[in-house]
Order: C-alpha cells, then structure tokens, then sequence
C-alpha cells in the first residue's frame, strides 16, 4: 500500500533513522533511540505528532501573536500554546508575544509525546535550531554550538547527560531566523526544556546591544509586515565595532543571563559578538571549544 500523500511529501528518512518533517514554517528533525539502536517507528509518530502541532499553531495563530499583557486567562488552551503562553509570562518582559517561543514548544510537545511513551531513553528534536532532548539511563547527546549563524563552522561543543537536567538548547542572534534587537552573532540558552530556552536565547540576544552609528535599527513593521512585533526597533545591519563597544554588549546579555539563572529559568548561556564569547560560569565545565582541541 502506498504511503498516504501527506506523509510521502511531509517526511524524509534518513540513513542514521533521524526523521526529518519539512512542511510549510517546519523543518524538524527527530532521533529516538532505545540505548542500542534507532527507533524508526516511534520517530515517525512524532513526526505526526509534529504535523498536528504545526496545525494546531496555525489555528491560535491571532492568540500567540498577541503581547503577553493582553491574554489573561490559559484555560482551554491546548497543550503547546498553554506551554508557550506560560513560559512568556515567566520571563517578565512585557514587550513579548508567546511566538517568541514557537519553535521550542513546537519541539517539546513533540519530544514529550515521544518520551513518555516511557521506551527511548534518547529523544532529540530539533525544531529550526531550538532544540529539546530527553535523556535516561547513561546517555550522552553532543550538541553543537557556532559562534555566528551566518557559518556553517560549530566552534564548541555541548555536553548534555541526565545528570545536568537540561532539556533544551536554543539560539538567537542576528542572522537568524527571527528579528533581535540586539548585535549578537550567536546567542544560545541552555535549560530544562527548549521553550523556556527559547524566550531566553531572544532576550538574551535582545539585551547583547550598544548605541553606536555602526548599528543600523528599524522598525520591525518595514522588514516585515506580519511581523508580531510591529513598532519595536529590530537590528538591521552591524557595521565595525570596536573592541570596547562589543564588550559593552557582552555585559549586557551575560547579565541578563545571569538574572535569567537566578531567576531558575534557564541553566546558563553562550554569547558571541564578533570575535568574542562569554560563557556562563555554571555552564563552563559543560562546553569544549573546538578551535582549541
């Protein structure tokens, strides 16, 4: 019997039993594992779960582009737009609509389904970059980090066990697939699912900024028109900085990282601005840098 034609268009396998999803604004892959070997099958039900996601969002789309401070109550929500509604507010900035975290959510929902099946003890799903695993027993996940999303190079890299509690990593920064507000060329979140890494890497992103000439704004309404965030400033170009301008910037993203982290939201970040990164300290012993192994 033929496949049905949703699925043949919407799915690819590939060769290591990673499933990818590409339809319309989604382009997630997804690995399962039992400790041994791929699970290909239960891959493939998270990749339908992830279709029912993406049909879902659609359908709140008006409910998730709205600013935080106009929705009052969750209550007959479903699941992923509960989850990105609540994890917006969590954040306390009142400029952000619960698109900030699609992606993530997207990714959780879809890891969740998969892992609680309670038969993986590896789940990874990566949602565009925002990326949600879930890990047991004695499993180890890599995950690459790059010091500017216009290259393709991963310069360091994310060890993530069970031990650690991290359930998601996401990045932001100029380049990327969304506006910022600020001049990071990467900025990575680390925490204990990838929706709140999500608003986390933004607002990190956002808060890594110096007024100078070299950084050209605008309103986000004249890049896009159905952008979520219409009359807020967004980075359209960043010309030469100088070395104390860009660690200007590198202080106010670690910093608003570090509140992040005292707040119990995320467990620490990755910044990079040009030629120059900082680490959260919490996550140091985490991360091996590449370019100098």
């Amino acid at each position: 019997m033929d496949k049905p034609s949703w699925e043949a268009k919407s799915f690819q396998e590939w060769d290591d039993g990673t499933v990818i999803v590409d339809r319309g604004p989604m382009l997630m892959s997804i690995f399962v594992s039992d400790g041994k070997t791929p699970d290909r099958a239960l891959a493939k039900e998270g990749a339908k779960k992830a279709l029912e996601v993406l049909e879902t969002l659609a359908g709140y789309r008006k409910l998730i582009t709205r600013n935080i401070r106009e929705i009052i109550s969750i209550e007959g929500l479903p699941s992923v737009v509960k989850k990105m509604v609540s994890a917006s507010r969590r954040f306390e900035d009142p400029t952000v609509t619960p698109l900030i975290c699609v992606a993530g959510a997207g990714a959780d929902e879809v890891a969740d389904f998969i892992f609680d099946t309670g038969e993986p003890s590896k789940v990874i799903v990566n949602n565009g970059g925002d990326i949600a695993i879930r890990l047991k027993n004695q499993e180890v996940v890599k995950v690459g980090i790059k010091t500017d999303l216009n290259e393709k190079a991963v310069t360091h890299i994310l060890m993530v066990t069970p031990a650690e509690g991290i359930g998601g990593v996401a990045t932001s920064g100029f380049g990327g697939r969304s506006f910022t507000r600020g001049i990071a060329n990467a900025a990575v979140a680390v925490a204990k699912d990838a929706t709140l890494a999500d608003v986390a890497a933004t607002l990190v992103g956002n808060a890594a900024d110096v007024e100078c000439p070299a950084v050209v704004k605008v309103l986000a309404k004249e890049l896009y028109e159905g952008t979520d965030i219409p009359d807020l400033s967004v980075t359209k170009s960043i010309g030469h900085l100088e070395k104390f301008q860009i660690e200007e910037a590198l202080d106010r993203g670690m910093e608003k990282a570090e509140t992040f982290r005292e707040m119990g939201l995320i467990s620490g970040a990755f910044l990079a601005i040009k030629d120059q990164y900082r680490i959260s300290n919490s996550i140091v012993p985490l991360i091996r840098n590449l370019l100098t192994t």
